[in-house]
């Protein structure tokens, strides 16, 4: 993905694959300057993993299950 210009972006983008998606995603959140959400987060250590660190950076992280 390439982007080019000054314009904020918004949206939503449905991403399927597989379970360790989300262990790319959730870094890459760290990016955004808002609030992201991910849904359907597998429940795997390595997501226990990256949670646990990013709380030790201060990052707010708010897992709900259901």
């Amino acid at each position: 993905m390439k982007i080019l210009g000054n314009q904020k972006l918004t949206g939503s983008i449905r991403i399927s694959g597989a379970k360790n998606s989300a262990v790319a995603l959730i870094p890459a959140a760290l990016l955004s300057n808002g609030i992201v959400k991910i849904d359907n987060v597998p429940n795997i250590s390595d997501v226990d993993a990256l949670i646990e660190i990013l709380e030790y950076l201060n990052a707010k992280v708010t897992l709900v299950n259901g």
